[in-house]
């Protein structure tokens, strides 16, 4: 890079604003999904304090605050729900951030009818996103291992009370069988994935979207998912199975977000991104300094720039697992190759070596 390019890439990184604010609101989680380390949440399970989540908001809010917050996202690696203020905290956002966009993330397991009501009749949120992964309770629990039953009958009370309050309302329901999670990791890695050993019940996208159409509108989205790889690194990490070999090609799929999100723990931990499950780096604290000065902070400053030199080794864990930062979707012709003649109630045996 020569200096004029430099000087070039110096003025857009300068130009960066601080527009989405992403809230670990609980980092516990009642669910235990098979493409979620298992590490999530171990590093301090408990939830983010009310006076933590009112210094971020204040700030945001405060007249001399420079940048316009776009969005902020409540479920960041947990369940929001855990924590006993949550209502609170939506109202709160609501008022003192009108314009701002509020996303929850949920698996439905802890939002009941009456609170899925107060959520619409408040307008507390502006779209709600949850994973439904299988199209019974035997696929549906060996991604999630919560009672499918009961997640559903959440969701058709949530979506009864849309039709009541605000049928416009942005849901979304997100799709990732076990069985294609699962075969994904399997081609890839050459051994299961970490958390699975033995039977795999099948299902696939169109299952899932048969099933809950039973029940849920053409107007609200049901969006295939593709695999992540995050749950694999204690593997990768352990060298139990096979490194990219060369990362120094493999760029962070993050970095833009990296760049302009901020990513807070219950404790104030500012972290790179939601691929640190964990929360393992640590950019500066919140409760210690304010937003904008962990934003233009030279920790982070640093950090960025190894992102983009590629740096992985010497930033260490987890970035130096970038393989499985990475989102993969087996080739359709591979896919059908292999298991384009399996059907409903059959299964996959993958064993652990």
């Amino acid at each position: 890079m020569d200096l004029k390019q430099m000087l070039e890439q110096g003025a857009a990184d300068a130009k960066k604003e601080l527009t989405c604010i992403n809230l670990c609101l609980s980092n516990r989680c009642n669910a235990t999904c098979i493409w979620c380390p298992t590490s999530r949440g171990t590093k301090h399970n408990y939830d983010m304090p009310w006076e933590t989540l009112k210094k971020i908001v204040d700030e945001l809010a405060h007249p001399d605050y420079p940048f316009k917050t776009l969005m902020i996202h409540l479920s960041e690696n947990g369940e929001a729900l855990y924590n006993p203020d949550f209502l609170k905290i939506c109202r709160y956002i609501k008022e003192k951030l009108p314009d701002t966009a509020v996303n929850l993330l949920s698996n439905f397991g802890m939002l009941k009818s009456s609170m899925s009501k107060i959520l619409l009749e408040e307008n507390l949120l502006s779209s709600l996103q949850v994973n439904i992964d299988g199209h019974d309770e035997e696929t549906y629990k060996a991604v999630k291992g919560i009672p499918y039953d009961a997640v559903i009958s959440n969701l058709l009370h949530f979506i009864n009370h849309m039709k009541d309050i605000n049928p416009s309302f942005d849901l979304c329901i997100n799709v990732m069988p076990a069985f294609e999670y699962a075969v994904t990791v399997g081609a890839l890695f050459g051994r299961p994935p970490d958390q699975v050993d033995g039977a795999v019940p099948y299902s696939d996208f169109d299952l899932v979207e048969q099933s809950l159409r039973n029940f849920v509108p053409d107007n609200i989205r049901i969006r295939h998912s593709k695999a992540g790889l995050w749950s694999e690194r204690r593997l990768v990490a352990s060298g139990l199975t096979p490194r990219h070999p060369d990362q120094s090609k493999l760029d962070c799929p993050m970095l833009g977000r990296v760049q302009e999100e901020a990513f807070i723990a219950p404790n104030g931990d500012w972290y790179p991104c939601c691929l640190d499950d964990n929360q393992d780096i640590v950019l500066g604290n919140i409760v210690e300094n304010t937003l904008l000065e962990v934003f233009n902070n030279s920790t982070r400053t640093e950090f960025i720039k190894k992102l983009k030199a590629r740096q992985w080794e010497e930033i260490g864990y987890p970035c130096n697992t970038v393989e499985c930062c990475q989102i993969v979707t087996l080739p359709k012709e591979m896919y059908n190759r292999d298991y384009g003649n399996f059907t409903r109630g059959d299964s996959i045996i993958m064993k652990q070596s």
